[in-house]
This record gives C-alpha cells, sequence and structure tokens, in this order.
C-alpha cells in the first residue's frame, strides 16, 4: 500500500467517524425530554385508549387496573429507551470510526522508516 493511500483512509475514517459523532450529537439533542408527569399522562391516555378498544363488555376488573397500568407504562419505556439507544449506536459506530483511524495513524507512523 502506498503512503498516499494509507494517509487517504486514515482521513476517511476520521471524516466519517467525526460525521457519525456529529449526526448523533443532533440526534440526542433532537431527543425530547419526558418528565415523569408526562409519562404518568401518557401512561394513562394510553391506558384508556386500550379500555375504549375493548368496549363497555369486556372491561376488566378493578384489581387488574394496576397490573394493565404498569404494563402501559413498561411500553412508554420501552419506547423512550428504544430511541436512546438508535442515537447510542450512532455515537458507537462514529467512536469505533475514530478509533481507526487512530490506528490507522499508529501504523502509518511504525511503518514509516525513521529519516
Amino acid at each position: 500500500m502506498t503512503g498516499g493511500l494509507r494517509y487517504r483512509i486514515g482521513f476517511l475514517f476520521a471524516a466519517g467517524g467525526l460525521g457519525l459523532c456529529g449526526y448523533a450529537g443532533l440526534q440526542w439533542r433532537a431527543l425530547p425530554h419526558y418528565s415523569e408527569d408526562d409519562l404518568k399522562a401518557s401512561t394513562e391516555l394510553n391506558l384508556q385508549i386500550d379500555l375504549a378498544r375493548q368496549g363497555v363488555r369486556t372491561q376488566p376488573a378493578p384489581e387488574q387496573m394496576e397490573s394493565l397500568r404498569q404494563r402501559e407504562r413498561a411500553e412508554i419505556d420501552a419506547e423512550v429507551g428504544a430511541q436512546r439507544d438508535a442515537v447510542l449506536r450512532w455515537l458507537a459506530a462514529g467512536l469505533a470510526l475514530l478509533a481507526l483511524a487512530g490506528g490507522q495513524a499508529v501504523m502509518i507512523r511504525l511503518s514509516t522508516p525513521a529519516t
């Protein structure tokens, strides 16, 4: 591999890594920040929608309402977590490319004869 190609590959890794990290930063900043009150309100709203879909005849018993509420909350928490995990995957990919660029720079330095 020629010296110029090695530098280009390292530069591409670094540029791609910085680009992915920047994109992840923008996505992280765009993530909504939900308060506990927002999550509770969303849980209640989703529970009421589910109960309305079931109809009047198939309403759950009052002792089942808390388990349904907990299930709705778990679904909401999972969705919020999935959004956060997607952003973290972009960040991890960018950091991996930056690590490859650093490794490429070290290899160039080690394989170049001293003058």
